[in-house]
C-alpha cells in the first residue's frame, strides 16, 4: 500500500471510530491518479447518510494534509450488489438469503444455497439440488478461511 493510502486509511480508521460509524467497516481502498474510491459496509447496511458524512468528514482530512493536492476525485460507497463478500462481518446482515460460495479446496468447488446461520468463523448454508424425486436437501459448514469468494444471490 503506497503511503497516501496509509494515510487515508489512517483518516478512515480515525472517522470509523466516531459514534454515528461504530458499525461502519473498510472493505476496499482504491486509488488511481488524483481519485480516490472507498468501499465501506455497516452492520446495519450502508446508507446513502452514511456515505456522505464519512465523504465530508475525509474530505476534509485530505483537505488540510494536502495528501493529494488540491485536484481530485473522492468517492465513498458500498462495494454493491454484484461486488464479492471480503470479510466474516458482512456475512451475518445475508442470513436469510441465497449465496454461492466459491472454495479453495480441490473437492467442492462451489456450493449455491440460503445462508441460515453463522457461528464463530463458521457459515451453515442449506441447499437444494434436482427436483421431486430426485430432490437433495444437504446442510453444509463451510469454515471462512476455505473460502475462496462468495456472492449473494440477487432476485429478482
Amino acid at each position: 500500500m503506497d503511503s497516501i493510502l496509509a494515510q487515508i486509511q489512517g483518516h478512515l480508521d480515525t472517522i470509523l471510530k466516531e459514534e454515528d460509524f461504530k458499525d461502519c467497516f473498510l472493505i476496499d481502498l482504491e486509488k488511481k491518479e488524483n481519485k480516490v474510491q472507498v468501499f465501506i459496509d455497516a452492520d446495519t447496511g450502508v446508507t446513502f447518510e452514511k456515505c456522505r458524512k464519512i465523504s465530508r468528514l475525509l474530505e476534509a482530512q485530505i483537505d488540510e494534509t494536502q495528501i493529494l493536492g488540491e485536484k481530485y476525485t473522492l468517492e465513498v460507497s458500498s462495494p454493491g450488489a454484484i461486488a464479492p463478500l471480503k470479510l466474516l462481518r458482512q456475512y451475518p446482515q445475508h442470513i436469510g438469503r441465497k449465496i454461492k460460495v466459491h472454495l479453495i479446496e480441490e473437492g467442492e468447488k462451489e456450493i449455491e444455497g440460503k445462508l441460515i446461520a453463522i457461528e464463530e468463523e463458521v457459515l451453515h448454508i442449506h441447499s437444494v439440488t434436482g427436483k421431486g424425486k430426485k430432490k437433495v436437501e444437504e446442510d453444509h459448514k463451510i469454515e471462512f478461511k476455505n473460502i475462496d469468494k462468495s456472492y449473494i444471490l440477487l432476485a429478482f
